[in-house]
């Protein structure tokens, strides 16, 4: 299969097409993640200066991205990003610490595309991965660096791999030699971590939240079937403070910038056109200005919602993002998750319908589906889970102010807006919802429509 061949799903998936069909099987898909993934880590490291992402440490600080954009002359309408705000500090803090923990994602999705590495079943029988505790430990470790008595709340603890035996070691070694190897990328003269070290960094997101306070919240690789199919997934953080979120930062390191998706036969999916596969493996001497996939999305409550390059080596300043300004049922498009055990397609259809919505779904793994929604990508996101199932607040409170401060509406299926400060679950009505403050309503009513049909 020719590079220029390439239909290239979000995370480096091959779809094959004609004329506007796309099909696939399982062995072109696996064949076409593994031939993009390494193709386009083969030409980015060719492409990186030795010193392109190394940044120095000063006596009491870390020189921030948010800074770098600062200097850079390109800056929109010289608007930076939290300038000036409450937490205009806790925000380069934040930035650098998803970037960071994207240059971990990037080589553990690499290493389960080659089948070096394999997944392991938690208890739940939910997915981890190395990267989803090596994540946790470098971004624990940034954030430790400005705030070394901060409350976190994770996803990942150290149980599994204190208590593994030999397994458990052997696991831990990898990850702290992950953590080690990102952390020395960004700030060559930090000193090196050990086991021990790494298992403190990831237990400290042990918290248990609640309205006091500040607290941090990360879902380390938020959609971890999507990671480990070389899909769409995020790395989710936000910031809580006195029961609020007043910040978020969302790393999508497979989420195209320019939003194109492929449509397949029930639903879109994020993915690459052959020209656009063939210019991000051909590389140039715009490699350092040319954006075509990898974003971090950063707000600060009251400043609105920005989007940045995942890699600190590509010189492009950041771009307010915004919700849909207007609804057309006929253009409109929502969004859900992809697997039906995670939520009713069948009750979202119904909502849609309601709605006049005549596209198909886009169907994407993980937060980045607030994303989706926050630069209007889609106009609406549902989800709808078994009653039974309880959201946790790490799988949402990233990308929820994302979407608020875009000017959207993030709420329960009731209309509720949700409340993270009451532990590790939020309680809710039915389901989550996120869209425009202008659709929020019609999409409240319709909603209820659906239910009052789905009781007869």
């Amino acid at each position: 299969m020719s590079e220029a061949s390439l239909m290239m799903r979000g995370g480096g998936c091959a779809w094959k097409g004609t004329n506007n069909a796309r099909t696939t099987t399982s062995a072109t898909c696996e064949n076409g993640r593994r031939a993009f993934n390494n193709l386009l880590a083969q030409k980015q490291k060719q492409r990186r200066s030795p010193n392109a992402t190394v940044k120095k440490k000063n006596n009491k600080a870390f020189i921030s991205s948010v800074a770098v954009a600062a200097e850079d002359s390109t800056q929109v309408a010289n608007e930076i990003p939290a300038k000036g705000t409450k937490y205009e500090r806790e925000n380069a803090i934040a930035l650098d610490a998803v970037r960071i923990a994207s240059t971990i994602c990037d080589k553990v999705q690499a290493q389960l595309m080659r089948m070096d590495e394999k997944s392991i079943t938690k208890g739940d029988k939910s997915l981890v991965t190395l990267a989803d505790y090596a994540a946790q430990a470098v971004i624990a470790w940034r954030i430790g660096q400005d705030e070394p008595d901060m409350k976190f709340l994770g996803e990942e603890d150290a149980d599994a791999l204190v208590n593994g035996g030999e397994d458990g070691k052997e696991v831990l070694g990898k990850i702290t030699i992950l953590v080690n190897e990102a952390i020395h990328l960004f700030y060559p003269e930090a000193k090196e971590l050990t086991d021990d070290d790494v298992v403190a960094l990831i237990d400290k997101g042990k918290g248990e939240g609640g309205p006091e306070g500040r607290h941090w919240i990360l879902d380390p690789v938020d959609g971890t079937l999507g990671f480990v199919r070389g899909d769409q997934y995020a790395i989710a953080l936000a910031l809580m403070d006195q029961g609020k979120l007043v910040l978020g930062a969302m790393g999508c390191p497979n989420m195209p910038k320019s939003g194109d998706v492929l449509e397949f036969n029930d639903a879109y999916s994020y993915g690459f056109s052959p020209r656009t596969v063939s210019k991000m493996l051909a590389g140039g001497s715009s490699a350092k200005t040319d954006w075509y996939k990898g974003c971090v999305f950063t707000a600060v409550r009251g400043n609105g919602c920005w989007m940045w390059p995942t890699s600190p080596d590509v010189k492009v300043s950041p771009t307010k993002v915004h919700v849909s300004s207007a609804f057309d049922p006929r253009k409109a498009r929502f969004c859900e998750p992809v697997m039906k055990a995670n939520s009713s397609q069948g009750f979202t259809a119904s909502v849609a319908d309601n709605l006049g919505i005549e596209s198909k779904p886009l169907r994407i793994y993980s937060q980045v589906k607030y994303g989706s929604v926050a630069r209007a990508d889609a106009d609406v996101f549902m989800k709808f889970p078994k009653a039974e199932y309880r959201e946790k607040v790490w799988d949402h409170a990233g990308g929820v102010i994302l979407v608020e401060e875009a000017g959207g509406v993030v709420s329960d299926a009731g209309g509720v807006p949700l409340d993270f400060s009451k532990g590790r679950y939020l309680e809710l009505d039915r389901g989550i919802v996120a869209a425009s403050s202008a659709l929020h309503e019609k999409l409240m009513q319709a909603i209820q429509m659906s239910w009052d049909s789905a009781a007869l």
